[in-house]
């Protein structure tokens, strides 16, 4: 009978290879995400706001600006290289190899100063494992500054013509620097500039009878503790000449310019999915309410008492567990099956991993093709775990009068444990 039994094992085995080659599941889960977005109008606040500014209008599309992101996915264990993709070109659902990633998203153009130009950036860690699916939604925000200029009216009316540069700290030789003239100021323009400090300068000439040509006057101001999101608004002011005091004192003629920079913080934020990991019941700060512990029901042995081994006998158990199932191992005691079972799990022990392992889901797929296994365990909170085909394989070569232990050791999405031993008995005394 032995021998039965050992071939009966050498085709499972073989079977099991062949299958393992189809499985798509083995050491490998599974990534997928959503998009949403939120409100992207800026709130400016608008200090010593010049006569007759206009409003700035928004200088780009958001949509635009979402499906153009590149984005990178990383292994924290350099397994693989990084893969990469335009947004909008990215598959829905990803399957990845098990272990800790990083997702990042970023603009594909991105410059120290540049007209409408927003740069967009985020990134998240996340988990994948295997036969799992984790949800992952990462927040993009803005990384970098705009920055408008507004210039009074009384401005305007007395310079004939001027500039003026905004120029970041990061700048170089070749870029880093923006100027906006009358054109520039009446439209509107948007500048953007990487998050670091700025200066404005303003270069302004205004016509002198005295003279018969342009006066230049000019004036400087460090932008200074600038960071991503800000938004800086230039408001800028002349005093005419020639204008009368309270006193009746003329002001003196050279004009006088205001620069004022109001700076605010604003959320421009785009969302891609998923990038947080579905979250575990209990992991957050707050305390939170557990459902029962599992639970192990066998209505033919409630006492679980030792059980003989014969045909048709009834190893039909019900797990319950209403914080659904996370694990479920089956730690198995036996001389008998010592001489097999580790050639049929993936670390070669004594232990069926029924949810994560999957050349043994394979074999129990044929030798035991009623038991539930894998997606039929996870996530579950009511079970039908019934043993009944199994057991009795035992007496193909089980030593008469020998004990052999089943342990079921379920952990539920909340951390808590079930652990429950069933004892078989082969009939007959060991000789």
């Amino acid at each position: 009978m032995k021998k039965i039994f050992f071939a009966i094992m050498a085709a499972v085995a073989v079977l099991a290879g062949c299958s393992k080659e189809i499985v798509t599941g083995g050491g490998t889960g599974k990534l997928e995400f959503s998009v949403a977005s939120v409100d992207d109008t800026w709130n400016d606040r608008q200090e010593g706001m010049a006569d007759g500014a206009k409003a700035a209008t928004k200088a780009y599309d958001k949509d635009e600006a979402l499906s153009s992101l590149l984005v990178t996915i990383s292994n924290h264990d350099g397994v693989g290289e990084p893969r990469q993709w335009v947004y909008s070109e990215m598959p829905a659902v990803l399957e990845l190899t098990e272990g800790r990633y990083t997702i990042s998203a970023s603009s594909p153009e991105s410059r120290i100063a540049a007209w409408d130009l927003p740069v967009f950036g985020g990134s998240e860690e996340f988990s994948i494992t295997a036969g799992r699916t984790s949800t992952v939604e990462l927040v993009c925000s803005l990384t970098n500054v705009k920055v408008t200029v507004n210039c009074s009216e009384a401005f305007k009316s007395e310079f004939s013509s001027y500039s003026i540069t905004v120029t970041s700290a990061a700048a170089t030789a070749e870029e880093g620097f923006l100027i906006w003239g009358a054109d520039e100021v009446e439209a509107g323009k948007e500048g953007y500039f990487a998050a670091a400090d700025l200066t404005v300068t303003v270069q302004a000439y205004r016509w002198s009878d005295a003279t018969g040509q342009k006066d230049p006057v000019s004036a400087a101001l460090p932008v200074t503790g600038v960071e991503a999101k800000d938004h800086i608004i230039l408001n800028i002011d002349a005093k005419a000449t020639g204008a009368v005091s309270t006193d009746g004192a003329q002001v003196e003629d050279d004009p006088f310019i205001v620069i004022d920079d109001g700076t605010n913080n604003r959320t421009e934020d785009i969302f891609i999915g998923g990038l947080e990991e579905i979250p575990v019941p209990g992991d957050g700060n707050e305390p939170v309410e557990k459902p029962d512990a599992p639970t192990l029901e066998w209505a033919a042995n409630p006492e679980f008492a030792p059980t003989v081994i014969e045909e048709g006998m009834d190893v039909n158990l019900v797990v319950k567990a209403p914080g659904r199932i996370k694990d479920f191992v089956v730690s198995v005691e036996s001389d008998f099956l010592a001489q097999m079972l580790p050639s049929m799990t993936s670390d070669q022990s004594m232990n069926m991993d029924l949810i994560n392992d999957q050349k043994l889901i394979s074999t129990l797929e044929t030798l035991a093709p009623g038991l539930p296994t894998g997606d039929a365990l996870d996530g579950k909170d009511n079970v039908n775990f019934s043993l009944s085909s199994l057991v009795p394989l035992i007496q193909l070569g089980g030593t008469p009068g020998s004990e052999h232990v089943f342990t079921l050791n379920v952990t539920d999405e909340y951390g808590q444990e079930l652990s429950q031993s069933l004892v078989f008995v082969m009939p007959g005394s060991a000789e």
